[in-house]
C-alpha cells in the first residue's frame, strides 16, 4: 500500500516545476507573432498612419510593462543625463 504525498500540489505548481528548465524563446516568439499580426491588421485595414499609431503605442505599452516588472530603470537613464552638467 502506497502513502499519500505529505504536500499537495495543483496543477500549476506542478506545470510550473515541470517547465522551469525550458526557455522564454517560445513565449517572446508568441507575443512577436502577435504583434506583428496586429500591425498588420491595422496597416491593412486603417493605413501607414494606423500601422504607425499600432507601434508607437505598442512601443510605449512595452517601456510600461518593462519598468512595472522592474526590467528597466528609468531613473538610471534619467539619472545619467542629468549628471553631466
Amino acid at each position: 500500500m502506497t502513502r499519500p504525498p505529505l504536500e499537495r500540489t495543483t496543477w500549476r505548481e506542478h506545470a510550473s516545476d515541470t517547465e522551469s528548465g525550458r526557455s522564454a524563446g517560445g513565449d517572446i516568439a508568441g507575443i512577436g507573432l502577435l504583434a506583428g499580426m496586429a500591425l498588420g491588421f491595422a496597416g491593412y485595414f486603417g493605413g501607414f498612419f494606423a500601422f504607425l499609431l499600432v507601434a508607437v503605442m505598442g512601443t510605449a505599452g512595452l517601456a510600461t510593462g518593462l519598468v512595472l516588472e522592474g526590467r528597466l530603470d528609468l531613473g538610471a537613464l534619467l539619472g545619467a543625463r542629468g549628471g553631466r552638467r
